[in-house]
């Protein structure tokens, strides 16, 4: 029953984001999460981890941050039914559009990794619009199984584009996609019960080594990469240098990545989806 309700709350409030334009819907989600968001209990996970990561961050910069994070994520809700639309809009904007097409006329597998950063789900539509190039994903799936069935069918793009689970099955379909020739995305910000520890922002935090296993095992490039809401319900797509892979160390790869992860975060905090419970909660 509670997976009944949840499935029909999520699909009736995406049909009314779906008949506002893009920016409305956008600017209503925002406006809606900003006001209940940090109101919420799971709020005092982000502000948790903005003082492990900010310890220097006055109580107002905190509270300021996570008006913000609220706000991003009701305009990531609010974009679901309008990714297709926003991806083939003047919206995105390549900050290096021929890295990309590079990629796509090398012909190489690839593998993306980048972090809840912006919206994050509109990486794979852009590319795959914009630049011809398919990027399927690799997610953690919610525990509801209906609304993780809608949210893959929203993802899909009628088929184009392909949802592969955090778990063995998936790192299977992952591994065959990668072998077929495609390029996979993973988010790679979340904690995970089976990994390495390796500091981010300065404190162990529990990371998987699912793309450097992969990457090490077919010899294909890991580069990472962002999308940032530049305004409103306008964004910038932005590529970095591949990591270094060969001969090194599984957990020196993972802490280049962190670097990342890190500049990237610092530079818009209020981008990141600081609700993942990240770190180890202090004794």
């Amino acid at each position: 029953m509670k997976h009944g309700t949840e499935h029909i709350l999520l699909k009736a409030a995406l049909g009314f984001f779906g008949i506002l334009s893009p920016d409305t819907a956008s600017r209503f989600g925002g406006a809606l999460f900003r006001m209940l968001g940090p109101f919420m209990g799971i709020s005092k996970v982000a502000r948790r981890n903005l003082a492990l990561c900010f310890p220097d961050w006055s109580q107002s910069k905190i509270d300021t941050t996570v008006k913000g994070m609220w706000e991003n994520l009701g305009r990531v809700v609010a974009e679901y039914p309008h990714l297709e639309a926003i991806a083939k809009s003047d919206r995105i904007r390549f900050r290096n559009a021929d890295a990309f097409r590079a990629i796509k006329d090398g012909g190489k597998p690839t593998i993306f990794v980048s972090g809840h950063i912006g919206n994050w789900e509109l990486l794979p539509p852009a590319l795959l619009f914009t630049q011809g190039l398919t990027m399927h994903s690799v997610y953690r799936a919610p525990n509801n199984p209906l609304v993780d069935r809608l949210l893959v069918q929203l993802r899909a793009f009628g088929g184009a584009l392909r949802s592969f689970g955090k778990n063995r099955r998936g790192l299977a379909e992952t591994l065959k996609a990668l072998q077929e020739g495609t390029c996979v995305g993973m988010l790679v910000d979340q904690k995970m019960n089976t990994g390495i520890n390796v500091p981010f922002f300065g404190h162990p935090a529990m990371t998987s080594t699912a793309f450097v296993e992969l990457a090490k095992k077919l010899s294909c490039p890991v580069i990472p990469g962002r999308i940032i809401r530049t305004s409103g319900c306008r964004f910038e797509i932005e590529l970095s240098d591949a990591l270094v892979i060969d001969g090194r160390d599984t957990s020196a790869i993972v802490a280049d990545m962190h670097t990342h992860l890190e500049r990237w975060i610092t530079e818009y905090p209020e981008q990141w989806l600081w609700l993942h419970r990240r770190w180890k909660k202090p004794d």
